[in-house]
């Protein structure tokens, strides 16, 4: 369902700004605007509501359309303006620093319960699409493709730098409708019986009661932020 809200949202954005851009700016953030469906569908993962009637497909929409905006009105330059024979190994931009956001990520990582999670999730996505709508633009290192290919985006949506801090492994989308069964997977990654759970979780029965199993396992497999295990 997040999924589908995050792609609908996409749909709907404004067209990209006409106004000129300064000089190869507009080819630093091709692969930005090329790569916005995927944020969507992280944070569909890692936020998947959980309890109740949760807003997060809404919120996701909103972080969405400001990222559309705020890539709109940002600027790049090559990080070695004399180089005009070859391409710049990196390209410098002006944007936001997501780093003020690592506490609201932490805070929700390690979340134990559904509603809990729900909350801090919420939190969260209103952090973000307030960053990305009004926090001053600081000087940032875009990744040359080699690096990342949806470069800036890598520096703005910086999760897998900020599990590699927390030490927890990532959500991968094993179910892309049931966000919640993401979380479940990735919080049994490194304990005994992973592999059976996914089993468990896809013979649970269609996508409504694959999400209903999976919301009583989040609660029962309360894990420590170092990776251990409840059993």
């Amino acid at each position: 369902m997040m999924v589908a809200l995050a792609m609908a949202t996409l749909m709907s954005l404004p067209a990209a700004s006409t106004a000129p851009l300064p000089p190869r700016a507009d080819s630093a953030l091709d692969a930005e605007r090329d790569y916005v469906p995927m944020v969507g569908y992280s944070l569909a993962s890692l936020v998947g509501e959980l309890d109740g009637e949760s807003t997060s497909g809404a919120a996701i929409d909103r972080v969405l359309a400001a990222l559309e905006q705020r890539l709109n009105r940002t600027s790049c330059k090559p990080a070695d303006p004399g180089d005009t024979q070859s391409q710049p190994l990196s390209i410098t931009c002006n944007a936001p620093d997501a780093e003020r956001l690592f506490p609201y990520y932490a805070a929700l990582r390690q979340a134990e319960t559904p509603a809990e999670h729900d909350r801090r999730g919420r939190r969260f996505l209103d952090a973000y699409a307030a960053l990305l709508r009004d926090a001053p633009d600081i000087s940032l290192t875009r990744p040359d493709e080699d690096e990342a290919a949806d470069g800036l985006l890598h520096v703005l949506f910086p999760f897998e730098a900020w599990d590699e801090r927390l030490d927890m492994p990532r959500p991968d989308v094993h179910f892309p409708f049931v966000p919640v069964c993401n979380l479940v997977v990735t919080r049994a990654a490194r304990c005994p019986g992973a592999d059976q759970l996914r089993g468990q979780i896809g013979k649970a029965g269609d996508e409504s009661e694959q999400r209903l199993f999976c919301i009583k396992e989040f609660s029962r497999r309360k894990l420590e932020l170092s990776g251990g295990c409840s059993e």
